[in-house]
């Protein structure tokens, strides 16, 4: 498959609501902290309030996280 198939599905995936933010940061055209939304947002099946909540501690972008009430803590 390939990456032009595999990035359509993922934004296809991501629902109204993050389709927008999933594109840009495919397309590379976001901010470093956007693609890292984008990735927890795919790690956790696009569920907001599950980054909140966290658990992948040995993840490397754990402490970069959106949706944190506190740094480093959900």
């Amino acid at each position: 498959m390939s990456r032009a198939v595999v990035v359509d599905k993922r934004i296809a995936e991501a629902g109204t609501l993050y389709r927008q933010t999933m594109a840009k940061a495919y397309a590379g055209a976001c901010s470093p902290r956007s693609a890292i939304k984008a990735q927890c947002l795919i790690c956790v099946g696009y569920d907001r309030e599950a980054i909140t909540h966290c658990t992948g501690y040995s993840c490397p972008l754990y402490m970069f996280r959106p949706y944190q009430n506190d740094r480093g803590t959900g």
